[in-house]
Order: structure tokens, then sequence, then C-alpha cells
């Protein structure tokens, strides 16, 4: 390598060490401390088109469309945060009544199932799992209360700052849905024209990587919820279509997933002597994991316009370092890159020639009528 080439490998992994910095101090310490204009942004972006098409259409000024808009999704998210915060308070607050009277009952009929299972072997399991029994018992039963317990304490206490942050965001967000465009202008006569159109490439890019990204994990969300709606179906589970819908949503959040209800539920249907709804739902259980495992690179890949393996490292590296938050946002910020590559701004990945693609000679086809023509 001369002098050149180990001058552009250095000044290469410099620039990648820098964007990987900006990106951990995004994650790390920014999100963190500006959540609140962040929402406030997503919700600016995610409305504008359509204040743009009540302007353009209906003749609506565009203010007055975004002050109805931003008013309209606050509530709807208000709303379903007062459900599933009425939800949470409601299991925390009976918690115990639930472990005496359905966790305690469902652990004995399982290990007493289980005992029955293994009599069959010899005696001497009935006090090893009485005894495990007892311990899992008391050792649940008492997670659960210190959990729930510890929930509301955290809840009472970060409700104040919650609501802060709630407040500035919804303030926010009417002041950047009602100025946008001067906002825009605010922005673009203080920079250079080069500076800002780099910046302008970048929001579209981001825009446009979050849309898609939504889009490509509502896709996913619908192949899991049909997929569980016919397991359940299939498993005579009753009221099967909302359960399948509360287990999708649980299998979409970061981190969690749909095996730490699914595979769960199909041992103690096996435990208790359920052989054949056990069978479907570990069938069931199977096939989703199966399917997400194979879709979710290939499906959020495609959409954001990064290659499956790139995804899947994306998000394997993005949840290691920030939990949750990376393993949506860490693909998103590599899509971005890719795309501000590609458009010219960025020269991350300098490409010095074409790439050579081989492929194999065709062999010509045989004609088998040949030789009765030649007769």
């Amino acid at each position: 390598m001369n002098d050149q080439g180990k001058k552009q490998l250095i000044q290469t992994v410099l620039y990648a060490l820098c964007i990987g910095l900006i990106i951990y101090v995004i994650f790390e310490y920014a999100l963190p401390i500006l959540s609140p204009f962040l929402v406030a942004f997503l919700v600016t972006a995610l409305i504008s088109p359509l204040v743009d098409l009540l302007h353009r259409k209906a003749r609506i000024p565009k203010k007055l469309s975004a002050i109805v808009l931003v008013t309209v999704s606050y509530m709807v998210l208000a709303g379903l945060l007062l459900l599933i915060g009425i939800g949470g308070y409601r299991w925390a607050m009976n918690a115990d009544g639930w472990v005496q009277t359905v966790f305690v009952p469902g652990t004995f009929k399982v290990f007493s199932r289980l005992t029955e299972i293994l009599n069959e072997f010899g005696t001497g399991f009935a006090p090893f799992l009485a005894n495990v029994r007892d311990n899992l018992i008391a050792t649940i039963g008492s997670k659960i209360s210190s959990f729930s317990a510890e929930l509301l304490s955290k809840v009472a206490s970060g409700l104040p700052a919650f609501l802060i942050a709630i407040i500035f965001a919804v303030v926010a967000t009417y002041f950047m849905a009602t100025d946008t465009d001067r906002i825009k202008s605010f922005i673009a006569t203080r920079q250079t024209e080069s500076t800002y159109t780099k910046i302008s490439a970048a929001y579209l890019s981001l825009k446009k990587t979050v849309g898609k990204y939504l889009r490509a994990y509502s896709l996913i969300f619908l192949i899991t919820f049909a997929e569980l709606t016919v397991g359940f179906l299939c498993a005579g589970i009753p009221n099967f279509a909302l359960i399948a819908l509360l287990v999708a949503v649980f299998d979409i959040l970061p981190i969690l997933g749909s095996s730490m209800i699914l595979l769960p539920w199909s041992i103690i249907l096996f435990l208790t002597g359920d052989y054949q709804r056990g069978t479907v739902m570990f069938v069931v259980y199977l096939v989703v994991v199966i399917v997400r495992q194979f879709i979710e690179p290939k499906i959020v890949g495609e959409h954001v316009g990064l290659h499956p393996l790139i995804t899947l490292v994306a998000m394997y590296v993005g949840s290691k370092l920030f939990g949750g938050v990376g393993l949506f946002g860490f693909p998103i910020c590599c899509a971005v890159i890719v795309q501000l590559q590609h458009a010219g701004f960025l020269n991350l990945f300098p490409q010095r020639r074409e790439p050579v693609v081989q492929e194999e000679p065709k062999r010509p086809r045989k004609n088998i009528f040949s030789k009765f023509a030649k007769k």
C-alpha cells in the first residue's frame, strides 16, 4: 500500500470513528435530555404532510389545521397512555390476589401432574418436587408483590417529571407545527448553500427512513398477529383475537417477545395433560419465532435500504449498546448514513473501481431435433 492509500485509510477510519462517537453521544446522552423535543419533532414530521394536504385541498390555514391535528394526535396518545396506566395500576393492585387465586392453584396442578409422570420411574421425586414447588411459590409470590409495589413507587415518583416532559413536548409541538415554514427559513438563511443542502438531505433521509421503518414493523406486526390468530383459533383459545393482539403487541416491543408467553404457555399445557392444545401452542411458538427471525431483517432491510445482514448486525449491536432504543434506532442511523453516502454527501466508503460481477458462461442448449433435421 502506497502513502496515498495509507492516508486515505487513516482518514476513512477517523471519519468512521467520529460518526460512531457522534451516534454514541446522541443515544447515550442527548436522547434522554432532548426526548420531549424529539417527540415534538416526530409528531410534527408525521402530521406535516396532512397539514399541507388540508391547506391545498380544503384551503384551511396551515396554523389552524396544525393546531387541530396536534390536539387530536395528543388526545389519542393520552387515551392510549391512560388505558395502559389503568391496566397497569389494576394489575399492580391485584397482584397479590392473582398470586393466591391463579398462580398458586396453577402451580399445584402443574407439579401434581409432574409428580404423577415421574412416579412411573420411582417414588423418590415427590419430596423433591414438593420442595421445589413451595420454594417456587414463595419466591415468585414475593417477587411479584415486591415488583408491583416497586412499580407503583417508581410510577408515583416519576409521574411529575413525566408530566413536565409531556407538557414541554406538547407546547414544543404546537410551536413547531404552526411555525414550520419560519423555522425552515431561519435555518436556511443562516447556513451556506452546501451546508443547508446537506442538512436538508439528512432531514429528508431521516424522515423517509423513519416512515419506512414504521411501515416495516407494522407489516411484521400484522404478520405476527395473523399467525397468532390462526394458531389460537386452532387451539380453541377463548377470545383468541384479543389475546393474539396483546401477544403481538408484546412481541413487537423491544427486548421482549412472544417467546416469553407462548413457550411457558405450551409447557404448562403439556404438564396439565392438555397435550393437543399444548402441541398446537408449541407449533404456533415455533412458527412465530422462525418466521420472525427470517422476515424481520429482510423486511426492515428492504424498507430502509440496507442489506438484511447489515440490518441484523445493526439491530444486535444497537440492542447490546443502547437497549430497546438502539434496537430500533441504530439501524435507522445506519440507513441514513448509507443514503447520504449514495447521495454523495458522505465519503465514508469510497469506491475506487466498478464492481465486477462474474457470471458463469451460458452453455448452448442442445437441439434434440437437429439430428433428425440433418437426416
